[in-house]
Formats: structure tokens, sequence, C-alpha cells
């Protein structure tokens, strides 16, 4: 079961291994720079709460390694996520949304 999280100031904070996130104010794109929390090994998966407002998970700017800048702009996108050193790099990035 996921729980949802509301981007902060570019940043969210985990606390289990599957999040929805939501854009700040509920604007319709947002950017996720940071993700806090996380141990050395562990997965997370994120998607969109809400099709009409975008999630962009920002390459290289913070903590989040994904290659390129990524949308999550469907609630059926999805990034799979590990935790390494201190960064959270993409092990998977599915843009699944009609």
């Amino acid at each position: 079961e996921s729980s949802a999280l509301t981007i902060s100031s570019g940043a969210i904070t985990i606390s289990s291994s599957f999040h929805t996130v939501d854009t700040e104010a509920s604007a319709s794109s947002d950017d996720l720079t940071t993700i806090n929390g996380g141990k050395d090994g562990q997965l997370l998966i994120i998607k969109a709460v809400h099709t009409a407002r975008t999630v962009v998970l920002k390459n290289a700017t913070a903590n989040i390694v994904c290659g390129s800048d990524f949308s999550l702009d469907s609630v059926y996108d999805m990034a799979i996520l590990i935790f390494i050193g201190n960064k959270w790099l993409a092990l998977s990035l599915q843009s699944n949304g009609t």
C-alpha cells in the first residue's frame, strides 16, 4: 500500500518503499530534486498522485540520478530507484500513461 507525499521546496521525505507523489500546492507541474531518507540498498517506487499534475524527477540536481529529467505525468507512470551512498539511482523509469 502506498502513502501520499507532497513535494515541499523540491523535496519529499519517504517513510516506506512505495509512495504516490503530488505537486506542491496542486501545481500543474513541480520538480522533485531531493528524496530524504533511505539506507544503502533500499528500493523505492514512486508514482504521480494525479494525471493532471506532473512530477518531474530532476536528474543530478540534488540526490536523484536518473540519466535525464523524467516526468511522471500519468498515474500509471512509475520510477523504481535504489539508494546507494547518498544518492537515489534510477533502476527503471516507465512511461505507462495513456
